[in-house]
């Protein structure tokens, strides 16, 4: 049996990425933090998102068609945190957050590292968590070259 606090501790010392979230339902929208994504497949262009069943933010990714994966930048981290999907977003037209709509109405967090807009493909069941799987519909490179990283259950910089 794999201790679950060591399966944790080892898991934090993997270096990743942090992204936040968007998805657009007919009420508002949403946005959490992860950093569980990639992509899958490039025929036909396919990325994923793991999202924690126990969260608001699980439930807002079921209702929606699609999510857009705005990988963010290393100035960020007000918006990891405020994205951490415990909470509902206080701000549901996300008026506080500087953003544009991408070509499937869901918003796009300005200054990201790279946008990536999804419609929704599938989605798998994967213990406590569920797997949403995109079609990727549009792609773009931010002009932020300085990733938000995550290591060790903190926020770190790249050294170049």
């Amino acid at each position: 049996m794999i201790d679950e606090q060591q399966f944790k501790d080892v898991m934090a010392r993997i270096p990743t990425a942090v992204a936040v979230i968007t998805s657009a339902t007919d009420d508002a929208f949403h946005g959490v933090t992860v950093s569980s994504f990639g992509s899958l497949s490039l025929d036909p262009p396919l990325a994923f998102v793991s999202i924690l069943k126990e969260i608001n933010s699980h439930d807002r990714l079921l209702a929606a068609d699609g999510f857009v994966i705005n990988v963010l930048a290393r100035e960020h981290t007000f918006f990891a945190e405020q994205f951490s999907g415990q909470t509902p977003l206080a701000d549901p037209g996300f008026s506080r957050v500087p953003h544009t709509l991408g070509t499937l109405g869901i918003p796009k967090i300005d200054g990201c590292i790279s946008w990536i807009e999804c419609r929704k493909w599938a989605q798998y069941e994967a213990g406590d968590h569920t797997l949403f799987v995109g079609e990727v519909a549009d792609i773009q490179l931010g002009s932020a070259v300085d990733p938000l990283i995550y290591y060790d259950r903190e926020f770190v910089e790249l050294s170049w």
